[in-house]
């Protein structure tokens, strides 16, 4: 062993050596280096068949060894072989590229190049190398090419940790779930930006408005748990709430809040403000910001979704004026916002959003809108390269992205519109229950089926197979796993918490107000839980309002008719005092007790002493007192 150490350190000090482990150009595959004698430097030979040196000219310390051979840069065999077959001399890598270790076919071999090889054949920085050689795959590329041959899915191990990441259990309340994804720190932002600007835009002077209070804690969960219940029992009004009438009373709302109390919570209702001389910021979502970031930490680090998850865009109503607005007619709302979500598609946590985005009319740009939006939601939420499976529809979908999410180890299926750039045009004319397909190198597929209209799926995990009844496995799939985001709008239009508002960022936060409490109901179906929906609604909504009770008096209008007492309800030992009139306070006027009573609306500077009530001073003091 000292000898042949010996050897590689009288290679080294030549200047030949290092040339020779440069990148051998392909024509100059079967040059070799060969050492002379002990004191010439070594030769490059650029001969195409060359003897091997002698025994005479290898260096003496090495000339003595059984079946010395000269080291060449290429030389992989042991020291026991000895061959003049060229094949001993050829590098590993080269042989296994030529091989075919795979099913895939010999052409298939040739056209595909993997995505990602570290595999380095000079000093080329890695990053550099790997996006040259991802170039190559890339749509409108030599090797993407669509062909009527069987597709093989390079499919990627799904390698994320799904399931509730928070500290809950199947015991654990709906308070308590809600908490994890509605904070606490969340809560009491809200309450102190909703006191300062009470505090700076006083509501202005009413006759049955009382000033404004300091909002607590404990009353701004009861305001919540009185919304949460105004969706389970839905009114056309919500003054109907607090009405007097037995067909419509409801004792609840009438003991836990006042109704001028909960007009006036909604109405200061604030999430952040602007110090002095602070200019408009240029978001457009500034007055939710803290909420919206608040809530996308917590939703993402809550639980983790399935290896299923879609993206889809939802339309939340809102006919106000607001300069990001949007028409959707295929929507039922039509009017509304347009908000991009990220949904678990499969399992107890289905409807799940792990994260959303606001559309706010500023996405242009160089990148389509579409592949912006899909790319940004599954960086934010953390699921590239784990490969998730992300079910989209035809707005996204196109062969770029697809490729896009390939090289982010995350598979996509879709369904497409023809008309995109890079998608197959040679599909031929289909009747009803048949199917075409094309392929790619690349291990994309693109199925087109006649249902009751043409159906063009694009997918980077299907083979061209169909079930039983004919239908292509791609869009059985397809119809599966793009219901995620469908099922959360589904759970937050049973029971909204949303009322008819003029100001579009206290709207909005009510439907994240709505999304939070579906998701808690999504964990709680993850965790095991047994409840419905509106089980678990009813449940949150009485532990948010715990035992809160509205101590002061209540602040409803106040009357005439509410004034005073008949001269036969006074107690006994003033019912015998003279009835005598006298004027009200200096510069007041009060109303007429009999003249409300008739449904007019008078006011007079006089009232009885001993009834305390307001009377005109003619003809109302006499029928007053003749009433009984």
């Amino acid at each position: 062993m000292g000898c042949i150490y010996r050897v590689l350190e009288h290679l080294i000090n030549h200047k030949a050596f290092a040339i020779a482990c440069k990148r051998i150009h392909p024509s100059t595959h079967n040059m070799s280096l060969s050492t002379s004698s002990e004191g010439d430097p070594p030769q490059v030979s650029s001969s195409p068949k060359r003897p091997r040196p002698g025994p005479s000219d290898l260096p003496d310390d090495f000339r003595d060894l059984p079946h010395a051979r000269p080291l060449t840069v290429f030389d992989y065999s042991s020291c026991d072989e000895d061959s003049d077959d060229d094949s001993d001399y050829r590098p590993r890598r080269r042989q296994s590229e030529e091989g075919h270790g795979d099913s895939c076919s010999e052409d298939e071999q040739e056209d595909y190049v993997e995505l990602v090889d570290t595999t380095l054949e000079s000093d080329e920085p890695l990053s550099a190398y790997v996006a040259r050689r991802q170039s190559r795959n890339e749509p409108g590329t030599p090797s993407f090419v669509w062909r009527k041959k069987e597709n093989f899915p390079r499919k990627h191990a799904f390698a994320a940790h799904p399931g509730v990441k928070a500290d809950l259990d199947g015991s654990s309340t709906p308070l308590e779930i809600f908490r994890c994804l509605f904070p606490e720190d969340l809560l009491s932002h809200i309450i102190t930006e909703t006191n300062l600007y009470a505090a700076t835009r006083p509501s202005p002077a009413s006759s049955h408005m009382r000033k404004w209070t300091p909002l607590s804690r404990e009353e701004f969960s009861a305001y919540l748990g009185l919304r949460v219940n105004m969706g389970l029992q839905p009114r056309f009004s919500y003054h109907d709430y607090w009405s007097q009438d037995e067909h419509l009373r409801s004792y609840l709302y009438t003991n836990v809040m006042a109704r001028d109390r909960f007009d006036q919570l909604t109405s200061h209702l604030h999430f952040t403000h602007l110090e002095v001389g602070e200019g408009v910021p240029a978001d457009r979502l500034w007055k939710l910001r803290p909420v919206i970031d608040s809530l996308d930490s917590t939703f993402k680090t809550t639980l983790v979704p399935d290896k299923d998850i879609a993206i889809d865009e939802s339309l939340w109503k809102f006919r106000g004026r607001l300069g990001f607005t949007t028409l959707n007619l295929k929507k039922r709302a039509r009017f509304g916002l347009k908000v991009y979500k990220l949904c678990a598609s499969t399992g107890p946590s289905s409807g799940y959003t792990s994260c959303f985005q606001i559309y706010t009319g500023q996405d242009s740009g160089d990148v389509p809108a579409g592949m912006k939006v899909v790319m940004e939601l599954m960086e934010r939420s953390e699921c590239l390269g784990k490969g998730y499976s992300v079910f989209v529809d035809n707005w996204y979908t196109s062969p770029t992205l697809f490729h896009m999410l390939q090289e982010r180890r995350t598979n996509a299926v879709g369904t497409a519109r023809i008309n995109r750039k890079w998608m197959p045009k040679d599909f031929t004319a289909l009747r009803k229950g048949e199917m075409d397909y094309r392929s790619t190198p690349t291990g994309m597929l693109c199925v087109q089926w006649h249902d009751r209209k043409v159906v063009t799926v694009l997918s980077t995990v299907h083979r061209a197979t169909v079930d039983g009844d004919g239908k292509p496995h791609a869009i059985l799939d397809y119809n599966v796993g793009m219901k995620g985001v469908d099922v959360g709008d589904q759970l937050s239009a049973s029971y909204p918490t949303t009322r008819r508002s003029r100001v579009w960022y206290r709207k909005v936060f009510f439907f994240l107000f709505d999304l939070a409490i579906v998701n808690a109901f999504a964990v709680h179906r993850t965790l095991g839980g047994q409840k419905t929906q509106k089980e678990f609604r009813l449940k949150l909504g009485k532990l948010l309002i715990g035992g809160y009770r509205y101590g002061n008096a209540p602040m409803t209008r106040r009357t005439a008719l509410d004034e005073g007492v008949l001269p036969d309800q006074l107690p006994p030992e003033t019912r015998t005092r003279p009835h005598s009139q006298q004027p009200a306070l200096p510069g007041s006027r009060i109303r007429c007790r009999v003249c409300s009573r008739r449904g007019i609306q008078r006011r007079t500077r006089t009232q009885c002493i001993t009834c305390g009530v307001g009377l005109c001073q003619f003809d109302c003091f006499d029928e007053w007192h003749d009433f009984v």
